[in-house]
């Protein structure tokens, strides 16, 4: 794989950044959603709440049922009203709705976690539900768990926060550092990392003094300031960018001795063994030309995307597009009546014309989508191998095996460089289904 690191200068877009996070009002009901890809990434979690249940805030509603899955609470108190259905992405998920009772009791049971051991800590962290909140999901837990079996020297701590409309890390880092704080300390206290590298974009100098204000006496601990170039957070770009590593494919990021830990994961990490509140809440952004009011907001979590934009004041224009994350690399969302998730940070809502697409026009070769790839991939190949006809599967694969597609990250840089406007993303997105299917028919083929 070609050794590239990204370049591609995007408009910030980032109007938020000066607001405070402030707390929506209380809605009137959630709807938390329990499956893959929806509230955390991995196998289903199992309801253990009725309907007709009355639940109290951090409450256990779902359990996990193995490493790819996280416990679920309740974001509200107040009766569960059904265990239902709900789409997202396509994909079909199980749901819990709780009417609130507008008192937001706290469940009695909980208490703050001491751990005497790493194996103690491992498991407080399983039980507060935390996910990795930069985009993947994946439990919090289970990733710590993984580096125990390796020696971790540096924990590089994901501040970057590099796509256009989003400050929700960006302000959380101004506004919970003491939780960083308390983050990192438990990290010393049972992992025993040397080496703390916590990596912000250049345009975030304030979040950048802060940071370096609190951690003045800390030599274990390094605020890094990084070029304000996209997709600055992902983890091959963030870790060759901060530590000159490079992880190969297959390559698990423990062998080269680094984990990597969003910076709201890790402070939502250390809220639980400061309040004993598992993650019920999160801060997220909400942005975009429908917005009649922009704004940065702390949200229970299940709350309809329709109540966010209520607590924004409402739409100014008819919405085109919803988006959760960033326009680069977030989830288009099928109506007003989504739900936030653990791993949303932003809700940006496009009006009519801003979300309308440019035709896309023959390819002219010009080789701006290899050029700006941070992993060196060749989206025209990719494109070419799923234009071949019916019958020819094999030569597809061999392909796509040979240009990598599986490494591709899905940033995006390729779609957004296109003169042509070609779908090379979604292409890319596709092509990474087709040979995953394909490969798992082989082998089961094979036995």
């Amino acid at each position: 794989m070609k050794r590239t690191i990204s370049s591609l200068k995007l408009p910030h877009l980032k109007s938020t950044a000066p607001m405070a996070a402030v707390r929506m009002p209380l809605p009137k009901e959630v709807l938390i959603p329990c499956s893959p890809m929806t509230s955390h990434s991995g196998v289903h979690s199992e309801p253990v709440v009725q309907v007709g249940d009355h639940v109290t805030v951090g409450q256990l509603i779902a359990a996990e049922k193995d490493r790819g899955s996280s416990n679920i609470h309740a974001s509200v108190s107040g009766t569960v009203k059904a265990i239902e259905p709900y789409m997202s992405g396509g994909r079909k998920a199980t749901a819990i709705r709780i009417e609130s009772d507008g008192k937001m009791e706290k469940c009695p049971d909980l208490k703050l976690p001491e751990p005497a051991n790493l194996d103690e800590f491992l498991q407080c962290v399983r039980q507060s539900g935390v996910v990795g909140l930069g985009g993947a999901a994946y439990p919090v837990w289970a990733k710590l768990s993984a580096a125990q079996k390796a020696h971790i020297q540096t924990i590089l701590i994901n501040g970057a926060e590099c796509e256009p409309f989003i400050t929700s890390d960006h302000r959380l880092m101004l506004e919970h550092g003491d939780l960083i704080q308390k983050g990192i300390e438990l990290l010393k206290k049972y992992l025993g990392s040397e080496e703390y590298i916590i990596g912000i974009e250049k345009n975030k100098p304030d979040a950048i003094q802060a940071l370096k204000e609190r951690f003045r006496d800390d030599p274990a601990v390094k605020i890094m300031e990084l070029g304000s170039v996209y997709p600055q957070g992902a983890k091959q770009v963030l870790l060759y960018n901060a530590t000159g590593k490079v992880v190969e494919k297959g390559q698990r990021m423990a062998s080269l001795g680094v984990l990597i830990i969003n910076v709201s994961s890790l402070a939502k990490m250390a809220e639980y063994f400061v309040t004993g509140m598992p993650m019920v809440e999160r801060i997220i952004t909400v942005e975009g030309s429908a917005v009649k009011e922009p704004k940065n907001l702390i949200v229970p979590i299940g709350v309809s995307v329709r109540d966010v934009v209520e607590a924004c004041g409402g739409l100014k224009e008819e919405p085109g597009k919803i988006i959760f994350g960033g326009a680069m690399m977030g989830k288009t969302q099928e109506s007003l009546d989504s739900v936030i998730l653990k791993a949303t940070n932003a809700v940006v809502i496009m009006n009519q014309k801003d979300a309308q697409k440019a035709e896309p026009t023959p390819c002219i070769h010009c080789g701006r989508c290899v050029s700006v790839c941070p992993l060196g991939l060749n989206p025209v190949a990719f494109s070419n191998a799923m234009e071949l006809p019916e019958g020819m599967d094999a030569q597809r694969a061999a392909i796509l095996q040979k240009e990598q597609v599986n490494v591709c990250m899905e940033c995006g840089c390729c779609s957004y460089v296109c003169p042509a406007h070609r779908p090379l993303a979604e292409n890319n997105t596709a092509a990474r289904g087709w040979i995953r299917n394909w490969e798992k028919a082989q082998k089961e083929g094979g036995k």
